[in-house]
């Protein structure tokens, strides 16, 4: 019989981790108090996070996009990841995305939070390709089996999806918290990118809705295939760390990226884009383990408030 196979993690403060990850960066964001006015992404992993953390600079930015990989990860400090050092150094308005969940993140009621989420379903198998393509995991040879015995029992790095999402949708109405659904920006992109312009700004809004060239260009910059070429990694990418200025952005990839060897497999941050790909994986069984998980956790009348309208496979 084939042995199980289990992503490497390690243990900060009780949750979870993978070995890209310092206890000293992520303790530093957990005790890190935003500055009124500043933008936080909040999100779990593998819900179209680097998706809308795109359609949030390129409204920053009046549309120009980042360079490549580091410098993305540059204009968006993750200082779980890196620390908070660089942020000190960063004008406003200062825009970071953190994985926190609600009872984790330090709350400035000055400061916006986006909060994203996805569909159970889809996080799941996009978790699963993302945790088989990192370096860090060593987890290359895992089948979804293996995944999903960890994912639907909250066995991940970052803790229990449900548990995050149920702890932000109890803030969805929060006025400092703006909370969208990846598949509300699939199926109205441009109304929600404009609830998002709203929600940092009158004047974001007002220039997508009076600068014509600003929304094609955000329309442009922020569609699968500009992004799958914007946050591809491979060798070349040791090239473009090697020219910023942010050495623990660099770090922090290297520590997720690179092989014993120091050598970096070629990776793609950005897969298919799409609503519904857990069809590709689910079997019957693991719908039904998911549908007692998600009653055993309460959360059926959160996901059955978020996603009515999509087809879960009866998960509720």
């Amino acid at each position: 019989m084939r042995p199980k196979q289990v992503p490497v993690y390690h243990i900060i403060d009780s949750l979870k981790y993978s070995t890209g990850y310092t206890a000293e960066n992520v303790r530093q964001a957990l005790s890190y108090m935003p500055r009124g006015g500043d933008i936080v992404m909040v999100s779990y992993v593998k819900v179209g996070n680097n998706w809308l953390e795109q359609i949030i600079q390129l409204i920053l930015h009046r549309g120009e996009s980042a360079m490549g990989t580091a410098d993305y990860h540059m204009r968006t400090p993750y200082p779980e990841m890196i620390g908070t050092t660089y942020l000190e150094r960063m004008p406003p308005p200062r825009f970071m995305k953190t994985h926190f969940d609600y009872s984790r993140q330090p709350i400035n009621p000055k400061a916006r939070y986006l909060y994203l989420a996805r569909n159970p379903l889809d996080v799941c198998v996009s978790f699963f390709h993302f945790t088989r393509s990192i370096e860090a995991y060593k987890f290359q040879e895992g089948n979804f089996d293996d995944f999903f015995d960890l994912f639907v029992t909250g066995e991940t790095d970052w803790g229990d999806y449900l548990d995050h999402l149920a702890s932000w949708y109890e803030h969805r109405h929060d006025d400092n918290v703006l909370f969208l659904t990846y598949e509300q920006l699939k199926r109205d992109f441009r109304a929600t990118v404009l609830r998002v312009a709203r929600f940092l700004g009158s004047e974001y809004e007002d220039m997508l809705l009076n600068d014509p060239g600003v929304y094609e260009k955000l329309v442009q910059k922020s569609s699968i295939p500009f992004m799958r070429k914007l946050l591809e990694v491979n060798e070349e990418i040791k090239s473009e760390m090697a020219v910023t200025e942010n050495g623990a952005v660099n770090d922090a990839m290297s520590r997720l990226l690179c092989d014993d060897n120091g050598e970096v497999r070629k990776v793609t941050l950005v897969r298919k884009g799409v609503i519904g790909d857990w069809k590709s994986l689910f079997t019957a069984d693991h719908l039904r383990r998911m549908r007692e998980r998600i009653a055993e956790k309460d959360a059926t009348p959160i996901i059955a408030d978020l996603w009515r309208t999509e087809d879960l496979g009866g998960v509720v």
